[in-house]
C-alpha cells in the first residue's frame, strides 16, 4: 500500500483533486505542488485545468487571462515535468465552424498531444461541434464533458442523461445542483469518471445559470461585445449577490459544500473533486481553497496546520523559506 503523508487530509485520502488556474496561476500551484512534494512529501494534486483568454474559452473571460505564447509554454511545460495531466477548458457554447480553424486554440491542443506525461491531458467541452473537431483531429487527448454542457442541454437531474453523456465522453461533469441530489448520485455507475465540483459560490438552484453561461460564451467571442443577454440587469435580483441568502437560505444559499458533505461524497464512492476558480481576481481563494482541504486540520497543537499554512505564504515571497 502506498505510504500516506502525515500531513495529507485523513477524510479523503485518495481524494484526486482537480485545481483551476492553469494559464492565469501558474506559479502559484506550481509553488504549492513544490512546498507539498518537497517539505511535506505528498502530491498534492494531479489535475490542473484552464485556458488562456480565446475564442473556445468561457467562463473565465478576464483580461488578466490574456498570455503571450512564451508564457504558455513554459506554464505548460512546468505541469509536465510535474507530472500533472492539464485540462483545457474549451467550454464555449456557441461556436461556429469558422471558430474551429482558432490558431492559438489548435496550438495548445497541440502541445498539450505533445507534452502528455501522464496520457490523461484531456479537454473541457460543451459544444458538440468541438468535440467532434477534437475527436477528428486530436484524438490522444481525453474529451470531458462540461458543466455547461449538462445545464444547458436540459440534463440536471436526470439520470438518462448522465449515462448519455458516459458513452460520449470519458468523464463527466455532474451539475452542481445534482452533487446534493444523492437519489441521482447513487445510480451513477463508475463513479470515478464522474467529476464534482465542491466549492461553487453561485447559489442553489439558481434560475439564470444557462444564461449567464450563454452570455459569457458570447463575451468571449468579442471582448468588446455588448451583452445582449441582459444577464446583469437580471442578476441583481437573483439574491447571488445579497450575503444573507447566501449563508442562510436552505434552498437558495450558496453552493459551496462543507466538509462533512464533501466526506460524505468520498464515502460514497466519489474520488474526482474539482476546485473552481472563475471569476476570482487572484489566486488567494484558490490557495486557501487547497491549503483547507488537501492538508489535515486535525494535527495535535491548536496552530499546528495555521503554522504550515503560514509557512507555505512565506515560501511565496523567499523560495528559501
Amino acid at each position: 500500500m502506498q505510504h500516506l503523508s502525515p500531513y495529507l487530509n485523513p477524510l479523503w485520502p485518495r481524494a484526486v483533486w482537480d485545481v483551476s488556474g492553469a494559464f492565469v496561476y501558474d506559479r502559484e500551484l506550481v509553488s504549492f505542488f513544490d512546498f507539498c512534494k518537497q517539505l511535506l512529501g505528498f502530491e498534492p494534486f494531479h489535475i490542473v485545468h484552464g485556458a488562456p483568454l480565446c475564442a473556445w474559452n468561457s467562463g473565465r473571460v478576464l483580461r488578466h487571462m490574456e498570455r503571450s505564447a512564451e508564457e504558455i509554454r513554459t506554464a505548460g511545460l512546468a505541469y509536465a515535468e510535474r507530472g500533472m495531466a492539464l485540462y483545457l477548458t474549451f467550454t464555449n457554447l456557441m461556436l461556429t465552424e469558422e471558430h474551429l480553424h482558432n490558431p492559438l486554440c489548435n496550438a495548445l491542443c497541440t502541445f498539450a498531444v505533445r507534452h502528455n506525461p501522464t496520457k490523461r491531458n484531456a479537454v473541457i467541452v460543451a459544444s458538440d461541434l468541438l468535440r467532434e473537431h477534437l475527436r477528428k483531429n486530436y484524438p490522444e487527448l481525453r474529451l470531458i464533458s462540461s458543466i455547461l454542457r449538462i445545464t444547458n442541454g436540459g440534463g440536471k437531474g436526470k439520470i438518462d442523461a448522465y449515462r448519455r453523456l458516459a458513452e460520449q465522453y470519458d468523464e463527466v461533469m455532474v451539475h452542481p445542483d445534482d452533487v446534493l441530489n444523492d437519489g441521482l448520485l447513487e445510480q451513477l455507475e463508475d463513479k470515478e469518471r464522474y467529476i464534482l465540483l465542491i466549492n461553487e459560490y453561485c447559489i442553489r438552484n439558481c434560475p439564470l445559470r444557462p444564461l449567464h453561461y450563454t452570455s459569457l460564451s458570447q463575451l468571449s467571442l468579442d471582448m468588446n461585445n455588448t451583452d445582449t443577454s441582459e444577464f446583469d440587469a437580471k442578476q441583481a435580483n437573483n439574491g447571488c449577490r445579497n450575503l444573507y441568502t447566501l449563508l442562510t437560505d436552505e434552498k437558495h444559499g450558496v453552493l459551496a459544500l462543507s466538509t462533512p458533505e464533501i466526506a460524505h461524497l468520498y464515502d460514497m464512492g466519489f474520488r474526482h473533486f474539482k476546485l473552481q476558480g472563475r471569476g476570482h481576481a487572484n489566486a488567494a481563494a484558490i490557495l486557501f481553497d487547497l491549503l483547507r482541504l488537501v492538508l489535515r486540520n486535525d494535527a495535535e497543537g491548536e496552530n499546528a496546520m495555521h503554522r504550515l499554512g503560514q509557512r507555505f505564504w512565506e515560501s511565496l515571497l523567499d523560495p528559501n523559506a
